[in-house]
């Protein structure tokens, strides 16, 4: 299996880190090629005669891997309702199904974790603490818990992957669009809502419209595509997908409840684009591989950065004829969590609930909204990148209420502007040199592969080395690049 250069990478990243600790955990965001990295590791693992387990919780990721590893000739057993090979050295493992059957099972060498935010659950311990010698690699792209609370007491080191930004500027995810309130619509009914209170969430969004018509946008903005759209309940999806096709246009909701059958049948017409709108209820936010998504559509608030950034995460892959992703979001869950592709900093520690952070609104996140074009942009600049406005925050009440619309945050000319700006940078010191004033975490590892990448190739030992000393010259000090 040929590796992209960053999956390389990671590899290299996960087996230094091996050496110093026995549980680490991957991240890279959604889209990246996580099955490809754990093909990889599943087959290098083999070739050395070590037995592995892949643990997911998702039936349809099982035939994903399996897929994947009969395509590179890895033989393997899988663990599941209704399969049994525990000879085979490599199996692919419902957790459900493993958690009940462990002592059929021999210690492997290295178990995989899909997913891993959801390691702290009570089946995955269980599944850890009967194998304690094994090697543990977690893989996910949002490295917490869905309450914020850190996976330390699970991992040792964490191995970090490219950004989203990186990824969309490499070419190996789309860009997006994303179409918001123009102003600080009133969602008071909602704020104060749990999540978990689903009947009351129901209540108050299963209306015609939020901050608009869900599907009077949908035809407005993306007419044709194919959309997923997320919503609170059981019955606030069937409802969403009933007005869809009252307007003509073909949609199924889909829930856990569904008969395998009857879902694998929703899924399959999606891909074939019979279905143009699918409905769900946390079926699509994570370990779902659909391309063809070319629509995000949020009915259903969230205080979870990780369900905001799995979500979003589902419609970022390439697909041919997709354009960007388009993203619509009538309950201001980006005024919560920030853009899908802000850089962020991802610890074991995890992060401070939302409520011991205090109050924070869009210029904590650090994020700004022009009140001429309603286009979204980060702070610190005096003009909009948009349409070259200048940048004038008025307080919310201040603000006019347009209700029952979204306003495109048309981000397409701060993506040109950054392409060009970073096509106009041509040696390392100038890439080095705009990577601080973007903010990025790595500016010295994405200088290095934006050089390697015109030239169609692997980032060399030496780049990195060079890298040190340009990074010391431009900060003034070498640090974690």
């Amino acid at each position: 299996m040929i590796l992209r250069p960053y999956q390389d990478r990671l590899m290299d990243g996960a087996r230094m880190a091996l050496r110093r600790s026995r549980s680490i955990l991957i991240q890279s965001p959604t889209g990246s090629g996580k099955t490809a990295l754990t093909v990889a590791m599943m087959s290098r693992a083999a070739s050395r005669g070590l037995s592995s387990f892949f643990c997911v919780h998702q039936k349809e990721l099982l035939k994903q891997t399996s897929q994947a590893l009969w395509e590179q000739r890895l033989e393997h057993g899988m663990i599941a309702a209704g399969k049994r090979n525990s000879i085979m050295p490599c199996q692919v493992a419902s957790v459900q199904t493993l958690v009940r059957r462990l002592d059929q099972y021999k210690e492997p060498a290295m178990i995989i974790i899909d997913e891993a935010h959801r390691a702290a659950a009570a089946t995955y311990m269980k599944i850890l603490e009967h194998y304690p010698n094994a090697k543990i690699i977690g893989l996910t792209a949002t490295p917490e818990r869905t309450d914020g609370k850190g996976l330390g007491h699970l991992f040792q080191e964490i191995v970090e992957g490219p950004s989203i930004r990186e990824l969309i500027d490499a070419g190996y995810l789309c860009d997006y669009d994303l179409f918001a309130p123009p102003t600080e619509t009133n969602l008071d009914e909602i704020r104060n809502i749990s999540e978990s209170d689903t009947a009351q969430l129901e209540q108050a969004i299963d209306k015609p419209s939020i901050t608009g018509d869900a599907v009077e946008h949908y035809i407005k903005h993306a007419s044709g595509k194919r959309c997923v759209v997320m919503c609170v309940s059981v019955n606030h999806a069937k409802h969403v997908a009933a007005q869809y096709r009252t307007q003509g246009i073909p949609a199924e909701a889909i829930y856990g409840d569904m008969a395998d059958a009857d879902r694998d049948g929703c899924f399959s017409r999606f891909k074939k684009g019979e279905t143009l709108i699918l409905t769900n209820v946390q079926l699509l936010v994570e370990g779902v591989d659909i391309p063809s998504i070319e629509v995000i559509q949020w009915l259903r608030p969230t205080e979870s950065l990780i369900i905001w950034m799995q979500g979003n995460g589902r419609g970022f892959r390439i697909f041919d004829g997709k354009g960007n992703l388009i993203i619509f979001d009538h309950v201001g869950n980006w005024k919560r969590h920030g853009l899908p592709d802000d850089d962020r900093e991802w610890t074991l520690e995890g992060r401070k609930s939302r409520a011991s952070r205090g109050s924070e609104d869009e210029a904590a996140i650090g994020i700004q909204q022009c009140k001429e074009c309603f286009g979204i942009f980060r702070s610190g600049v005096d003009t909009c990148p948009t349409c070259g406005a200048p940048v004038i925050l008025l307080p919310p009440k201040e603000l006019t209420i347009k209700e029952g619309q979204l306003e495109k945050i048309n981000l397409e000319r701060e993506r040109t502007n950054r392409r060009q700006e970073q096509g106009r940078s041509s040696g390392m010191k100038e890439l080095v040199e705009l990577g601080v004033r973007r903010g990025m975490k790595k500016p010295g590892e994405w200088a290095v592969f934006v050089l390697a990448s015109r030239k169609n190739r692997k980032p060399t030992a030496e780049e990195f080395a060079e890298v040190r000393e340009v990074l010391a010259e431009v900060q003034g000090v070498a640090n974690g690049w």
